[in-house]
């Protein structure tokens, strides 16, 4: 099969810089008015239409299971070409082709696909966020959806949530696409920039939002002006540099899938992604560990005031005078500035009060004598360790300083980007995930993304068990340990999901000290992450993961656990997002099978610590004895989950409004590029 993209001519070049124009930001009146459309598109008889072509595409599968592959060849060019006479960028595919495809994967992969994934494939073709319950075959549905949109010409994207996904779901799907005709590689965190070219020269590319964005970045730092892109390329390369050069890796923001749509649109999107380079240190390493000596001799509500809440702190008239004039600092004249010392010294406080290990960072001891700093930032949205990642303004160093461990030099911001804005100049974006329903709004007043709930393909069957809600932590795992004892003591297996590297490693040791063997899956333990996940489903197993660690990988029930009651899922604290929640719970009951669902809170959790005032706490703590009025904590629950997810909206809508105004404050940057 041709590709258009492959011609050496100057003019072919400006392909690879395909990039679609991000909007100016709508005001007032327009806000609403887009947000009464995004209710309507995303109606339920949306799908009717896609139903129609499902239901014609399974009265051709019967044909084609008759036809030989050299027949099955044939029609697959057929409906390329006709494909590629729509354009790189149009995406409707027919019944034919959709028929097509299912057959390929059933002869290449021993996969056919159900209805709704035929369904959802649709979807993500029509440029939809495809609610899809978790275990009702998302990855399938993702790699039949870029094999009908390649199938044109072009190149895709897939984004999935770790690196661990973009390498297996590649190697997986790889049968499929190359029965399609297709090219598929993957980009990881590991990836040389030869590698890269390489991957991203191919139809298909499997990676991560912070890769693929991170990589547009670097492209666009090494072209120096993106607004004369394609013609900057072009000269490079008629040049003479030579055909193994290695300049630029992407071809072009044609279209991208997101697997697990909430991370990649969602939570990644509070921060924005930067590319720094390493600073001159100077003088900072002794400075930093001389601040971070007077704050960890500070005491709260004697030297400064702490509103967990808001996660800010400022000092006390004498906790400022301690600050500006306690130290033994450099010889130089910034560090006897007084007001220098007291904003070093308040980081180390915020290093103290709200950057916590376990939860917020670990330590690898690994990279100790590298140039890479020990102190490896977790992802709180998903459990996951992120190297090569840092906090900015002195905040890394100073967490370094606190941890005594060696201070990796400073850094500088050269070029950032948001998550929304990136995602916006792909031509067509499209998603999945099982948890659509809490997000449509932002999704579509952000990235014009309509929201549409696929079924189920067989009827969920999973008992929840309900909330209790305890006063200490110590009385909350104590009934956990008690509950898992009992089910594992009966054969069925539990999954146990926690909120943080230390409650996970805590709640193992208590388990261990009462006989309970189980596996740990977090931040520190990642290594076997595939292979803890699949056992999960075994008689008599116990598995404890940090913030849906092992996300995206099926557990596979053993033989006899069905009759037990299928997996046990257990939440043992309140997550900020309802979202994890459901996330977590879908991991029972997959696929028809039987499951069950219970959580365990306590009122030192925290969630409700952080977003319920003191005074609400008291009061459900009370209640909480009554049985008739326990419903409060529920609704105190509740509100301080909602209160937690309107914080994060302000925060991603913050960091657009920043994006925004930088860009606006630069005469030099028009915010968009030319072809």
């Amino acid at each position: 099969m041709s590709n258009p993209f492959q011609l050496q001519a100057p003019s072919e070049f400006q392909h690879r810089f395909y990039e679609k124009p991000v909007p100016a930001p709508l005001k007032g009146m327009d806000v609403w008015a887009k947000g009464v459309a995004g209710r309507w598109s995303r109606r339920a008889s949306v799908r009717k239409k896609w139903q129609e072509k499902v239901d014609t595409a399974l009265g051709l599968l019967a044909d084609l299971r008759d036809l030989s592959d050299e027949a099955l060849d044939s029609e697959l060019q057929r409906c390329g070409a006709a494909a590629r006479l729509e354009g790189p960028l149009c995406l409707k595919p027919t019944a034919e082709s959709l028929a097509l495809v299912c057959e390929l994967s059933r002869r290449s992969l021993g996969l056919t696909p159900y209805p709704v994934q035929m369904l959802a494939a649709l979807a993500l073709c029509q440029g939809y966020l495809a609610e899809i319950d978790t275990g009702e075959g998302k990855t399938l549905s993702l790699a039949m959806a870029a094999s009908l949109a390649c199938m044109g010409g072009g190149y895709c994207h897939i984004v999935t949530a770790n690196d661990y996904l973009a390498d297996r779901d590649a190697k997986i799907m790889s049968r499929l696409y190359d029965r399609v005709g297709l090219e598929v590689g993957s980009v990881t965190s590991q990836s040389e920039p030869v590698e890269r070219s390489h991957a991203y020269a191919k139809q298909v590319v499997y990676t991560t939002a912070k890769e693929v964005a991170a990589d547009y970045l670097r492209d666009r730092i090494f072209l120096g002006e993106a607004n004369c892109s394609g013609r900057r390329y072009s000269a490079k390369r008629l040049s003479g540099r030579g055909r193994n050069y290695v300049g630029m890796v992407q071809r072009g923001l044609f279209r991208a899938f997101i697997d697990e749509a909430d991370n990649g649109l969602i939570d990644e999107a509070t921060t924005p992604l930067i590319i720094s380079r390493q600073q001159d240190m100077d003088d900072l390493e002794a400075a930093c560990r001389a601040a971070w000596f007077v704050a960890s001799e500070m005491e709260e509500g004697r030297d400064f005031r702490v509103w967990v809440q808001q996660r800010r702190l400022e000092f006390t008239p004498q906790g400022r005078q301690r600050a500006r004039e306690s130290g033994s600092y450099p010889d130089a004249a910034l560090w006897e500035c007084p007001t220098r010392r007291s904003q070093l010294v308040q980081l180390g406080l915020e290093a103290r009060q709200f950057f916590l290990k376990g939860t917020h960072y670990i330590i690898e001891k690994k990279y100790l004598g590298t140039s890479t700093s020990p102190i490896v930032i977790v992802d709180e949205s998903t459990g996951r360790p992120m190297p090569n990642r840092s906090w900015k303004l002195g905040m890394h160093q100073m967490v370094e300083a606190k941890e005594d461990l060696p201070m990796t030099p400073p850094t500088q911001t050269i070029a950032q980007i948001s998550f929304q804005t990136f995602f916006r100049r792909y031509g067509h974006l499209s998603g999945a995930t099982g948890t659509a329903k809490e997000i449509a709004d932002e999704v579509w007043q952000t990235y014009d993304l309509a929201t549409v709930r696929i079924p189920r393909n067989k009827p969920k069957r999973v008992s929840d068990r309900g909330m209790r809600f305890f006063l200490t932590v110590d009385d909350k795992e104590d009934a956990i340990i008690e509950e898992i004892r009992q089910r594992q003591s009966n054969g069925q297996p539990v999954l146990v999901g926690t909120q943080s590297v230390t409650a996970s490693e805590r709640l193992a040791r208590r388990l261990n000290i009462n006989g309970v063997r189980c596996e740990v899956l977090n931040a520190v333990r990642i290594e076997d992450e595939a292979k803890i996940i699949e056992q999960a489903g075994q008689l008599g197993h116990v598995t404890i993961a940090t913030n849906m660690a092992g996300r995206g990988t099926d557990i596979k029930l053993k033989a006899g656990v069905e009759a037990l009651g299928g997996l046990h899922v257990i939440a043992t604290e309140p997550a900020s997002s309802r979202r994890v929640h459901r996330q977590l719970f879908g991991r029972a009951a997959r696929q028809g099978a039987r499951g069950s669902t219970s959580a365990y809170y306590s009122f030192e959790d925290e969630l409700l610590v952080k977003q319920l005032p003191s005074s609400a706490l008291r009061v459900l703590k009370w209640f909480n004895r009554v049985p008739l009025v326990s419903g409060l904590s529920r609704l105190g629950l509740f509100y301080a989950q909602r209160r937690a997810e309107k914080l994060a909206k302000i925060a991603r809508k913050a960091v657009m409004k920043n994006e925004n105004e930088l860009r606006s404050s630069l005469g030099f940057s028009r915010g968009e590029s030319t072809q």
